[in-house]
C-alpha cells in the first residue's frame, strides 16, 4: 500500500514565515498557537534562509529575545508535489521534526509527521505494543527539566505524567516551549529575581500537565488520530505502557536500509500497510546489523508468503534465511498475524545463530586451554 497524494492536499500548515530578526519568544508563541514543531524563517527579501525546531529550541535552551537568524538551522524545502512517503523520508534522514514547503519560490507553510500521519490516514492493523514506544511515565512533582530531556533525546510530541503508574496527564511539546519562553517573568524588590529558562525548567511538571489526551489499550488498535496526535498506551490494569508520538514513530518505522550497508532482502510485503510493512523492514534490519556485527554476513532474506483461508482471514508463513561466508541459518513461522509472525521467525533465526557462535566460541576456549596443558 503506497501513499502519493501530495502534501498541499491538506498535509502541510499554511503560515505565514518569520524573519531573521524575529525573536525566539515569538518562534515559540507561534509553535503553541499552532502545534508547529518548527517554523520558515526567510531574509529580508523574502526568500528561505532555514527553519527553526521545536527541539533545538529546547534542547540549547536560547535565551527568549534571541534573534532567529542567529539560532535558524539549514534545511532542505519540500514542494507540494512531492509523495507522501517520500516527505516522510525526509523527515527522517534531516532529524527535523518539520520541513518548510515551498511553493513557486515562496515559503507558503510547513509540513510535519502529525499532519504527514493524518494525511496517510494511517490506522493501525497491529495492536498498540508493536508500535509504542516504552516509556515510565512522570510524577507530577517531578521539574520540567525531566520531561525537557524526554522530548529532546526522543523527539516526543508530549510525555505521560501518572500517579500510582495510572496516566493523570501529559506534558505536551508546545505547552513546554511557550511556558518557557513566554511566560512573564516574576519580579521582587530588588527586581528580577527570576525568569531565565533554568527557573522555569525547575517547576513541577503539574503546572502545565492537561488532562486532554487519548489513551488507546495495550493490545487494542490505535486509531488514525491515534497516531497522528499522539497518546499514552496503557496495560489491562490502567498503567502507563508506553506512548505513541508521530515523528518518533516515523522514525522508528523508517529504517534507512540502504545507508545500513548490510545484505538485506525482504520480500512479500508490498500488500501489508505502511506501518506492519516499515515494523517488518526495522525488525528486520536490526537482526541482520547485529548479525553483520558478530560474523561475515553475506545475505539475510526475509520472506512472507499469505494463504488464504475461511473468510477475509489470512494465514502468514514466513521464512528467515541467514547465510554467512560459512554457515548457513533458517527458522520459519505461521500465524494469523503477519508482524508477529516474521518477528517470530526473526528471533529464532537469530537465537539458532546466537547458539551457534557461542558453541564454536566454547571450542575454541577449550582447545586453547588443552594446548595450554600440553606445553
Amino acid at each position: 500500500m503506497s501513499f502519493t497524494g501530495p502534501p498541499s492536499q491538506g498535509v502541510f500548515t499554511k503560515i505565514d514565515p518569520l524573519g531573521l530578526n524575529d525573536t525566539v519568544s515569538v518562534a515559540a508563541e507561534r509553535m503553541w498557537r499552532f502545534e508547529l514543531p518548527a517554523v520558515p524563517v526567510v531574509d529580508g527579501e523574502g526568500r528561505y534562509a532555514g527553519i527553526v525546531s521545536i527541539f533545538s529550541l529546547l534542547r540549547t535552551r536560547y535565551q527568549a529575545g534571541t534573534k532567529l537568524g542567529s539560532v535558524l538551522e539549514k534545511a532542505p524545502v519540500v514542494e507540494p508535489s512531492l509523495p507522501l512517503t517520500e516527505v516522510a523520508r525526509m523527515l527522517v534522514k534531516t532529524g527535523q521534526p518539520g520541513l518548510a514547503v515551498v511553493e513557486g519560490g515562496r515559503v507558503v507553510g510547513i509540513v510535519s509527521a502529525r499532519r504527514l500521519l493524518a494525511g496517510m490516514g494511517l490506522s493501525s492493523r497491529v495492536t498498540a505494543r508493536h508500535i509504542a514506544y516504552r516509556l515510565d511515565p512522570l510524577a507530577p512533582s517531578d521539574p520540567l527539566e525531566k520531561a525537557r530531556k524526554l522530548i529532546v533525546d526522543l523527539g516526543l510530541r508530549l510525555v505521560p505524567v501518572a500517579e500510582d503508574g495510572k496516566a493523570v496527564g501529559v506534558v505536551r511539546v508546545y505547552d513546554l516551549v511557550n511556558f518557557v519562553y513566554n511566560t512573564p517573568l516574576r519580579r521582587e524588590r530588588l527586581g528580577e529575581v527570576k525568569g531565565e529558562t533554568s527557573y522555569f525548567l525547575e517547576q513541577p511538571v503539574a503546572k502545565i500537565a492537561t488532562a486532554n489526551f487519548r489513551t488507546v489499550h495495550v493490545d487494542g488498535y490505535p486509531s488514525v488520530e491515534d497516531i497522528a496526535e499522539g497518546s499514552v498506551v496503557v496495560d489491562s490494569s490502567g498503567k502507563v505502557y508506553g506512548i505513541i508520538s508521530p515523528y518518533l514513530l516515523l522514525r522508528r518505522l523508517l529504517p534507512a536500509i540502504e545507508e545500513a550497508k548490510v545484505p538485506l532482502r525482504v520480500e512479500g510485503v508490498d500488500e501489508l500497510d505502511f506501518i506492519q510493512r516499515n515494523l517488518i523492514y526495522r525488525k528486520s534490519l536490526d537482526i541482520a546489523s547485529e548479525v553483520s556485527r558478530r560474523a561475515r554476513l553475506l545475505e539475510m532474506s526475509v520472506v512472507l508468503k499469505s494463504r488464504e483461508k475461511s473468510g477475509n482471514r489470512r494465514r502468514y508463513d514466513a521464512i528467515v534465511s541467514i547465510k554467512l561466508d560459512v554457515d548457513s541459518y533458517s527458522a520459519r513461522s505461521s500465524g494469523w498475524d503477519a508482524v508477529e509472525t516474521v518477528y517470530e521467525a526473526l528471533d529464532s533465526a537469530y537465537k539458532v545463530f546466537s547458539k551457534s557462535k557461542e558453541k564454536k566460541r566454547e571450542k575454541r576456549i577449550s582447545l586453547a586451554r588443552l594446548r595450554k596443558i600440553l606445553e
